[in-house]
């Protein structure tokens, strides 16, 4: 805004780039998205492993989180839980600033720029407190299902900060709806364990969602924070094109597992007889 008090307009852009967002960074989705392509490839090929284990006098029953193959004893899982969303609270509130103790502008209003790291930090935190439920589960006696009761509702804060974070232009709102649609299905199937055990289908199917998140993260970074004129958010198309991709990467990632699941039986006449027991 100049002298008079007239908005300045925006610089031209060089050719060959576009607008990119003003909120999050490339490794702001990258991160994540990583984390949970690892996490929910760890949950899938550990869900195969004990479905393969099961039989009549153990049958196969999911659980919130899985053990290690060394050290089995140790709860690794919900250690990592509990110790990479600390190290993610310190980064986002601590590391290299201070964006904890200005919170707020000098007329009393919220600093905009820095209540991202508060949202990202309460994400956090849910998964750290669930982390604690798991250890809690783990050395004492709880209720059944409390651990994935906590790991749901930690997805479903996860989905109501993202909900409530959707803004920007059509294509950013939509990239990120289709995220929280992801997230939250994410917490239903986990609800929907509590009570069904027993069914490797919907154990199977968290963590395909859970990896597809994190297939949605990496692609939005490549998306939103790359000069790639195919996705100028100032351009129908792209907003046109946001689904497609996305399903494209869903089917993609169930035929993957799917493929992967197979993999781990002898012969297909096995497989459809252990499937069809699911039914």
């Amino acid at each position: 805004m100049d002298m008079s008090g007239t908005a300045t307009p925006p610089a031209p852009l060089a050719p060959g780039t576009i607008r990119h967002p003003t909120h999050g960074a490339f490794k702001g989705h990258m991160l994540p998205g990583c984390f949970f392509l690892i996490w929910g490839t760890y949950w899938l090929v550990s869900v195969f492993r004990l479905h393969l284990k099961s039989s009549e006098k153990k049958p196969f029953k999911s659980r919130a989180w899985y053990p290690f193959l060394w050290p089995k004893s140790v709860p690794l899982e919900p250690l990592l839980k509990i110790v990479f969303p600390f190290i993610g609270i310190n980064g986002e509130l601590w590391a290299g600033h201070d964006h904890y103790r200005h919170l707020y502008e000098p007329d009393g209003r919220f600093t905009e720029h820095h209540i991202q790291d508060w949202q990202h930090s309460a994400m956090y935190l849910a998964f750290m407190l669930a982390g604690f439920v798991d250890m809690m589960a783990h050395y004492t006696q709880l209720p059944s299902g409390i651990d994935q009761g906590a790991l749901a509702v930690a997805y479903v804060i996860e989905g109501l900060l993202f909900a409530f974070h959707l803004r920007g232009d059509q294509l950013d709102v939509e990239i990120h709806t289709l995220l929280v649609i992801t997230i939250f299905l994410t917490a239903i199937v986990i609800f929907a364990e509590i009570q069904h055990k027993s069914n490797v289908l919907l154990a199977s199917l968290r963590p395909i969602l859970v990896i597809m998140q994190g297939v949605w993260f990496v692609q939005a970074a490549f998306i939103l924070f790359r000069d790639n004129l195919a996705w100028d958010p100032d351009y129908m198309g792209s907003s046109m094109m946001v689904p497609v991709v996305y399903v494209t990467w869903f089917m993609t990632v169930v035929f993957t597992c799917l493929l992967g699941k197979l993999y781990h039986f002898p012969s297909w006449p096995a497989t459809c007889c252990l499937l069809s027991q699911q039914v």
